[in-house]
């Protein structure tokens, strides 16, 4: 090797390091900034105060500013107090008998167990929703859909402690947050329609009552294939006895089609018949509605099983239509306990809430899944059963035969039943919100790092194969080590 030509070739080496060295450089830098690293003579000067501040124990070195000193005070009195009362009234406790106005009244209820449970359908919720929720024709009611308050009506959901506003997530989880996917396991998601600004009064002494909400609310069972709309609940009491009345409206649907819906008018009825309703307590009162012992009839309603009994008979009549009518009754299920009624709570005064009963902490005994004819799930394959082998001529493809599935039908169509409609795929956006700085921060930092050693190498490569060093010159040739002649 010639002599110029050993001079160039160090020449570009070192020319290659200088890149190097200054492309780390800057991406150095700009690793910096993205991380957010502060200026080395801030920082110094930053620890240099606050080390100040700790050894002299003031935090400011401004002085404090002084108020002047007030004139002195007067040796004589000033005009003698007077011994009159102030004539200012004292505050009243609330009146105790008769009639009382409130608006603000406050109505809480979860319906039943049942409506807060797993859907016998792999995949599918009952649930509640504040105002008119209306999912597609044979569809799961989708996130977007639904909604937890519309004007006065919401719908909480007790966490263990407190009940706080639900969430979509919610509506499938117990109160620890455990997933609900057996409806026979006694665990449910716990929520409770909310209405407020009620309307009305109360007399105590003559022991009557009547409270009227506005609003609306959804009932959802199956995610949505079938459900109804109640509005305007109107609480009535006398002689101990209370009704819960409103007007309900849905869809009639078919258990062997559930894409066919039909309207049904809106009609009056009884939600909940209140057996024994206190009005002696001046905040409000919780009242079990009646439904063990209850006999309604134009029903499939069983009265030999254990938690024999159902909702009240205009209500039912209706559900009947609609097509979830033995959710509302004894049926003979395994479920049969999950359809009691569950407790009615009122205040008469948002500010003053009423403690009702709380869900019980812990799953009940288990029972199988049932199968309730309510609403019967749409029709699914069965297992797949693999195909009888086919005799082939030599040479032939063999034949393409369908195995049995390995796991259970149920799981595999609760499986397609995520894609199709039951969950929602969750935002990029949402994801990345909940990174944390200094990590999205290094990942940057990679990346320019990655990309300026990709240049670097890119400028090695754009140097001519005639001027590089021989071992590197044979490598950039398709043909193998060749000799390079000698430069002109």
């Amino acid at each position: 090797m010639t002599a110029p030509h050993r001079r160039d070739r160090v020449a570009r080496v070192r020319a290659a390091v200088l890149a190097c060295v200054g492309v780390l450089t800057l991406c150095t830098l700009l690793a910096s900034v993205v991380l957010g690293v502060p200026a080395p003579r801030a920082a110094q000067a930053a620890q240099a105060a606050q080390a100040a501040e700790t050894a002299t124990g003031a935090p400011s070195t401004t002085a404090p500013a002084t108020t002047p000193a007030t004139a002195e005070p007067t040796t004589e009195p000033t005009t003698a107090p007077t011994t009159e009362p102030t004539g200012e009234p004292e505050p009243t406790a609330p009146p105790t008998t008769g009639a009382v106005t409130v608006d603000d009244a406050v109505l809480r209820w979860g319906l039943t167990n049942e409506s807060n449970n797993a859907a016998h359908e792999p995949g599918a919720h009952n649930f509640l929703a504040a105002g008119r929720a209306v999912p597609g024709v044979g569809a799961h009611l989708r996130e977007r859909q639904w909604t937890a308050t519309d004007g006065d009506v919401a719908i909480e959901k007790w966490d263990g402690s407190s009940w706080r506003t639900a969430t979509w997530a919610g509506l499938r989880t117990t109160s620890a947050g455990a997933p609900i996917t057996n409806p026979g396991a006694g665990t449910f998601s716990n929520h409770q329609v909310v209405l407020r600004a009620g309307e009305g009064t109360v007399d105590r002494t003559a022991g009557t009552a009547r409270i009227a909400w506005t609003g609306t609310f959804t009932v959802l069972y199956y995610s949505g294939r079938s459900f109804f709309h109640v509005s305007d609940p109107v609480l009535s009491v006398a002689d101990g006895r209370g009704t819960l009345t409103g007007t309900v409206t849905g869809y009639a649907s078919s258990r062997d089609d559930p894409t066919q819906r039909e309207p049904v008018a809106p009609r009056e009825v009884s939600l909940a018949d209140l057996p024994a309703v206190d009005l002696d307590d001046v905040t409000g009162f919780s009242a079990t509605p009646a439904y063990r012992g209850v006999r309604v009839s134009g029903t499939a309603q069983r009265t030999d099983v254990a938690d024999a009994g159902s909702f009240p008979q205009s209500f039912v009549t209706l559900m009947e239509e609609l097509g979830t009518g033995a959710f509302w009754y004894s049926s003979g299920a395994a479920t049969d306990a999950f359809k009691v009624a569950l407790p009615v709570t009122v205040a008469y005064d948002a500010s003053t809430p009423v403690a009702g009963p709380q869900p019980a902490p812990g799953p009940t005994t288990a029972v199988p899944v049932p199968e309730n004819t309510a609403l019967a799930p749409p029709t699914r394959p069965a297992d797949v059963a693999p195909r009888p082998a086919v005799p082939r001529s030599a040479g032939a493809p063999a034949p393409t035969t369908a195995r049995a599935l390995t796991v259970p039908a149920a799981a595999a169509v609760a499986a397609l039943d995520q894609l199709g409609f039951g969950y929602d795929l969750q935002s990029v956006s949402a994801v990345t919100a909940r990174d944390e700085p200094a990590a999205a921060g290094a990942t940057s930092a990679l990346w320019w790092v990655g990309g300026g050693l990709l240049l670097a190498a890119a400028a090695l490569l754009a140097v001519p194969a005639h001027r590089l060093p021989g071992p590197l010159a044979r490598s950039r040739r398709s043909g193998g080590a060749r000799p390079i002649p000698p430069p002109v």
